[in-house]
């Protein structure tokens, strides 16, 4: 813990997906006077919309990062040392579902051949969980048509209408849906479950990453940080809906409480525990990546130079984790 009594030292966060249940745990360790706690006053920054693939975020120049652990891998892949070193969440969020409105009951992935599969962008990690469920059922990505839905207004409305057979989608979309009772849920990485079914093991999502030189010229800010999302983490495991209602901000309620609660309750489980990095979970997203043959070179990544424990580790002492 750095020093209460000396100025606390000043941390800009770039966060993807700022509103999204994946980051709850770094929003909550800024709410809840977790980071100023360890000497640090941390301002969040989102990292605009518009930076919707794995390319233009990666583009996006940034010193601490809160977003995919894709990205990690990737800045790797292409000369960039890089390093997440506090997990927040374990599986993508996204579910891959029909309508129950338009399609029959009964089917599976594999029936999907045909299929108008609406995604929130080209690119995107809703395009890739679409491509990876697909793969797993033995389709290829040309049995389907992928169509781009990046409004979530328009999405809902054309699962309704029948204009796309299926969603690959992310929250609040796909909550709603089902809460509406129009959504049939084929695979659901809210749940790990379903995440190490389709990845082959576990996996890595949104996590702080930071250049290996600002990590090694400031590992007390990193320590920081990491004990922070820790207690947090911690802090989450028994929270009940008062708590939450208490101390969530109000966009994550897209204006509906009960659908915020609802939302958490279906993807709690795939929140990290500890802040640890799993065994294997890089190996796994590397391969799960190359599976989509997308144009990165992974020769010379090594799996186990993307991440560090030892600052989640000393979390862990600090905190009972």
């Amino acid at each position: 813990m750095l020093s209460v009594s000396a100025q606390p030292a000043a941390v800009d966060i770039q966060v993807q997906g700022v509103d999204r249940i994946q980051q709850l745990p770094l929003v909550l360790a800024d709410r809840l006077g977790f980071f100023l706690s360890e000497g640090l006053k941390v301002s969040l920054t989102p990292v605009p919309a518009e930076r919707r693939t794995l390319e233009e975020v990666a583009r996006w120049s940034t010193g601490v990062f809160a977003g995919s652990f894709e990205r990690t891998l990737y800045l790797n892949a292409t000369g960039r040392s890089h390093q997440a070193f506090v997990l927040l969440s374990r599986s993508p969020q996204k579910v891959l579902g029909t309508s129950a409105i338009h399609m029959p009951a009964g089917q599976g992935v594999s029936d999907l051949a045909g299929a108008q599969i609406g995604i929130q962008g080209a690119g995107t990690a809703s395009e890739r969980v679409a491509q990876w469920v697909l793969l797993r059922a033995g389709l290829k990505t040309t049995d389907v048509q992928l169509v781009e839905l990046r409004d979530p207004g328009q999405a809902m409305a054309a699962l309704n209408s029948g204009t796309v057979d299926a969603l690959c989608y992310g929250d609040p979309v796909i909550t709603r849906l089902e809460m509406a009772g129009v959504l049939r849920v084929l695979t659901d990485t809210r749940t790990l479950r379903d995440t190490e079914m389709v990845f082959g093991g576990p996996i890595a999502c949104a996590c702080l990453s930071a250049p290996t030189t600002f990590i090694d010229a400031h590992p007390q800010v990193v320590q920081g940080l990491t004990s922070a999302i820790v207690r947090s983490l911690v802090w989450l495991r028994t929270a009940g809906p008062s708590d939450l209602m208490r101390h969530v901000p109000e966009s994550f309620m897209h204006g509906d409480r009960s659908l915020f609660l609802e939302m958490f309750h279906r993807s709690r489980e795939s929140l990290a525990l500890d802040g640890l990095m799993p065994d294997g979970a890089p190996l796994n997203v590397m391969r799960a990546l190359d599976r989509l043959r997308l144009p990165i070179e992974w020769q010379g990544v090594q799996p186990q130079g993307t991440y560090t424990n030892r600052f989640a580790q000393r979390a862990r002492q600090q905190w009972r984790a």
